[in-house]
């Protein structure tokens, strides 16, 4: 049975009180923080039993008997001193487990270390000790959250954030367009069985009748033979892993995972339930929360490994813990490292308190918005036992999705209505889902910039999302239909004039998709020229990353260096309908040209 305890956010006033724990054993509550809301509600959980080490360089790990040697002395002493009662690596490193050793190493996992100590133990008193040590860089609790959302049982009613007509969820009608277009996203992409979304949660109900067709499988490993074939780390993890409980069952015991990945990516256009933002991606069971919804640090920072080393593009996360710690943020490194869209929800409490992993760099962070896209405040949630809750903001938040009354697949083959940020951020993941399945050799920055620059702006109240980027709606709603319609259309950019013994313009294809029938032209006004003197050309087809030389010569111009100085003027067209112009002013002596 594991413990955890609440620690003081800022060590001000010392309140003792015991409450019910995660798993129904008394934890400590201490001093609380007031949020911008004036509610007292940021607290930092952690775990009783186990804490994380960073050492600064690596160890060579060995056990005699009960006990365990590091090779450094003044590590073992403590060791003995403090009753440790087991060491082992945070994260797997085996002959085939790191996709990238060198990353591996780069950002750390290495050097990092799981200590447990005895029930009894004061553990705050030891992560003093071991960080006073010069041997380690760091020393911390391992620290504990939760997943944002709550249910509610109403019948089959439509999914409003996929298409919002206004009318739905009965009861709670909303703005007819206040959704993300997907229905029209899927005239342009309804996913690839080749993508993989990582579901970090509390499991999935892997055999849903909307689920099981869509679960992921490692197919290197062979189910119950209890050996492990792929030599990644994990025996049997033919469907995913359990770290919370440390088996190869990812199944759903609390129901918060279940509906998330109905939410990703459900059965579509099969007659059965709910639909999926993406209607063919597979989803790879990673389970990290346990069955109250809550989950330690470790478990989230190794199943972002897990889910990155073993193939991965998306990684959804509806969950977060009010700390910051270094563990958490090399597994998040890790993963974008690797190429992983990484898919975080923002917290429900309807302030500016600041969660973690959303709060890390290299990750979508994701607000929530209501049925007429104004941001899920008080009391949007109270249907849901959550009265006070609405959708986190500050600095850090990135766009806005869907977060109330969502209706999706959960444990035991049913379906209900769900609301909080957790239900917001699949839907980004579903989004980057599809954009991978479009274009594959996207990166994880390209999709984070196609997303944000294609969501919609100032569609909620005024006062908060306000024109370009804000701290509550980041850089607005996300819109599929928009993200797709970017990544299929060519765009033109011109980004040079050139001189020299004529003018050059370099014509660019900056977009995935190529483009046709390019026709161009530079043109020269002013000097001493009466009328324009214009240069065309065309091009039949100017690949996706592509560019192209335009030239135009001079000879025979003549002198066009006396007032006013000619400007040079490039415009460019394609069939697509993209279009780009450049101007520059230039001196031209003879047949030499000298751009200003």
């Amino acid at each position: 049975m594991k413990k955890f305890l609440i620690m003081n956010v800022c060590m001000l006033v010392v309140v003792s009180l015991l409450i019910p724990s995660l798993h129904g054993t008394p934890v400590q509550k201490g001093t609380t923080t007031p949020t911008e809301n004036g509610q007292n509600t940021e607290t930092k959980t952690y775990s009783h039993t186990q804490f994380l080490v960073t050492f600064k360089t690596q160890i060579s790990l060995t056990k005699a008997g009960n006990h365990y040697s590091t090779g450094i002395a003044s590590i073992d002493n403590l060791n003995q001193e403090y009753r440790i009662q087991r060491i082992e690596p945070t994260f797997q490193l085996s002959s085939t487990q790191a996709r990238n050793k060198a990353l591996f190493t780069s950002v750390g996992l290495d050097r990092i270390y799981t200590f447990v100590v005895p029930e009894e133990s004061d553990i705050l008193t030891i992560i003093h000790a071991y960080t006073k040590d010069p041997s380690i860089a760091c020393a911390e609790p391992d620290y504990a959250g939760q997943g944002f959302a709550s249910p509610n049982d109403p019948s089959y009613k439509l999914q409003w954030g996929l298409s919002n007509n206004g009318s739905n969820p009965t009861g709670h009608p909303g703005k007819a367009g206040a959704d993300i277009h997907a229905t029209k996203a899927w005239d342009i992409q309804k996913g690839s069985s080749s993508v993989i979304v990582a579901v970090l949660d509390t499991g999935i109900d892997w055999d849903h009748p909307d689920l099981s067709a869509r679960i992921w499988s490692n197919t290197d490993e062979t189910a119950g033979n209890g050996i492990d074939d792929d030599h990644n780390g994990y025996v049997d993890d033919t469907r995913g892993w359990d770290f919370a409980n440390n088996d190869n069952n990812p199944m759903d015991d609390h129901g918060h995972g279940t509906v998330n990945a109905g939410i990703i990516g459900a059965n579509t256009n099969n007659g059965v339930g709910v639909a999926g933002v993406d209607w063919h991606c597979k989803l790879m069971p990673v389970k990290v929360l346990d069955e109250n919804n809550w989950g330690l640090y470790s478990w989230w920072a190794s199943g972002l490994q897990y889910a990155a080393d073993n193939g991965a593009d998306v990684i959804s996360m509806s969950m977060g813990g009010t700390a910051t710690d270094s563990v958490l943020k090399a597994a998040v490194d890790y993963a974008y490292g690797l190429n992983c869209v990484i898919c975080v929800s923002m917290g429900n409490d309807n302030s500016n308190t600041v969660y973690y992993p959303a709060a890390y760099p290299n990750v979508i962070a994701v607000g929530a918005v209501d049925t007429d896209d104004t941001r899920c405040v008080p009391p949007d949630w109270s249907d849901f036992d959550m009265p006070y809750g609405g959708s986190n903001y500050g600095n850090h938040i990135d766009v806005v999705a869907p977060g109330n009354w969502i209706d999706s697949t959960v444990w035991n083959d049913n379906y209900q209505y769900w609301a909080g940020t957790s239900m917001a951020a699949p839907y980004v993941s579903g989004l980057s889902a599809l954009l991978f399945a479009q274009e594959p050799t996207l990166t994880n920055a390209e999709i984070y910039q196609i997303i944000t620059s294609t969501a919609d702006d100032q569609v909620g109240k005024p006062s908060e999302d306000t024109a370009g980027w804000d701290r509550y709606y980041g850089y607005g709603r996300i819109n599929a239909e928009r993200a797709l319609t970017y990544l299929t259309t060519p765009e033109l950019t011109i980004s040079a004039i050139l001189g020299g013994t004529g003018i050059t313009a370099i014509l660019n294809n900056t977009r995935w998709v190529d483009t046709t029938s390019v026709s161009w032209n530079i043109t020269i006004t002013g000097g001493f020229f009466i009328s324009p003197r214009v240069t065309t050309g065309s091009i039949p087809t100017l690949a996706s990353g592509a560019s192209s030389e335009l030239t135009m010569s001079v000879f025979g111009i003549g002198l066009g260096i006396i007032f006013p100085i000619p400007t040079i003027t490039v415009r460019a067209t394609c069939s697509e309908g993209a279009s780009a112009t450049k101007s520059a002013e230039a001196t031209i002596l003879f047949t030499k040209v000298t751009i200003s």
